[in-house]
């Protein structure tokens, strides 16, 4: 019986490390056919296409100039249609950069969990990605993200995207590059998506808390909550009501208001109240902020309510309100955020309380 105990130990380590193995090669910048891929294909590539649901597809160009075009579509109907938009999607950003018929054309490097060759067939020998399906109650894993299981990860992160009125479906749009880090660093991905018709908020916060328990019932130590907009919001209130089950809250534009500027006051006074609810010893906090956010009533204001509450509270509490280019509601799923950031959220999950960001930023955090 020990011999067959130990030879399952060991036959699930080493299924484990080729998980791993297979991920690392997958999204890796060296799988993409240029000599040196741009800093943005790469990262789209390596995290963000990470966090698409099926059927997915990555298509791209690269000229000799080092310029590239890319696209990225997530949660289509089948296969073709996704390849079919991510080339024209890709094809229409070409011609902006270059001019009709300058450089080389797109082609598709990846559909699901395939990378494509010059033929557009899969690529012999290359690693492919199953994707991942199940989930923990109305959580579901995020479908190309790592899953390691609740007694091999480090903790379970749950992202929340945002709500755009009953007849905008935001179910297969793709998680923020930001969580790919944090499957890097151990944590197992999961989806907390919403039909629609249901996503009123006094329907899905309660489902969300009720939820909760099962993630620690199932193992995982950590939990992170995260979200966009509504899902940011109800991130928030949740860790409020449960701070016993929430180690961290990654709020990212959060939004209840809608665009009526008559409600800024009581959208700012709202934002300082859910705020307030927070366990100020226990749950670590990092608030988004971007310029020209049309749901935003005013982010220097914000960000200076998060930066009041740093002060006081005794584990890490950052707003990071971004410059440059990744700008508006949805500015968290810019690469370019990742890659001015992605290093600050590591941090305000990770590292001791004495060397994790805090207050008010606004550049990066310098790798870490």
């Amino acid at each position: 019986m020990r011999w067959l105990l130990l030879l399952l130990i060991l036959t699930t380590t080493a299924a484990r490390a080729a998980d791993e193995a297979a991920h690392a090669r997958f999204f890796s910048a060296r799988g993409i056919p240029v000599t040196l891929p741009s800093t943005g294909l790469a990262i789209s590539f390596t995290q963000h296409y990470r966090g698409a649901v099926p059927h997915a597809a990555f298509a791209f160009a690269q000229g000799a100039d080092g310029r590239a075009a890319w696209s990225m579509v997530s949660g289509h109907d089948s296969p073709e249609e996704a390849e079919r938009m991510a080339m024209a999607n890709c094809t229409r950003q070409l011609t902006r950069i270059r001019g009709e018929g300058l450089g080389s054309p797109c082609r598709i490097l990846a559909v699901d969990g395939d990378l494509r060759g010059a033929s557009g067939q899969p690529q012999a020998g290359a690693p492919s990605i199953v994707p991942e399906r199940g989930g923990i109650g109305p959580f579901t894993r995020s479908p190309f993200h790592l899953h390691r299981g609740p007694r091999a990860a480090e903790g379970a992160v749950i992202w929340a995207h945002g709500y755009g009125g009953a007849e905008e479906d935001h179910r297969g749009h793709a998680l923020p590059g930001l969580v790919s880090p944090l499957n890097e660093a151990g944590f197992d991905i999961f989806r907390f998506d919403r039909h629609p018709g249901d996503d009123s908020l006094f329907v899905t916060l309660p489902r969300l808390v009720r939820a909760l328990p099962a993630l620690r019932e199932a193992g995982y130590r950590r939990i992170i909550l995260g979200g966009q907009s509504r899902g940011a919001w109800q991130a928030i209130l949740a860790a409020a009501e449960r701070p016993e089950l929430v180690d961290t809250v990654l709020a990212a534009a959060p939004a209840a208001h809608g665009e009526r500027p008559e409600q800024r006051p009581l959208a700012l006074e709202d934002f300082r109240r859910v705020l307030g609810g927070l366990d100020e010893r226990r749950t670590r906090l990092l608030v988004m902020l971007f310029d020209r956010d049309e749901f935003d009533p005013g982010p220097e204001e914000r960000g200076q309510i998060v930066a009041n509450l740093a002060q006081r509270r005794t584990v890490p509490t950052l707003a990071l309100w971004a410059t440059g280019p990744a700008r508006g509601h949805s500015g968290v799923s810019d690469w370019r955020f990742t890659r001015d950031y992605g290093g600050c959220v590591m941090t305000l999950v990770q590292a001791p309380p004495a060397s994790a960001p805090r207050g008010l930023r606004r550049e990066g955090c310098g790798g870490g």
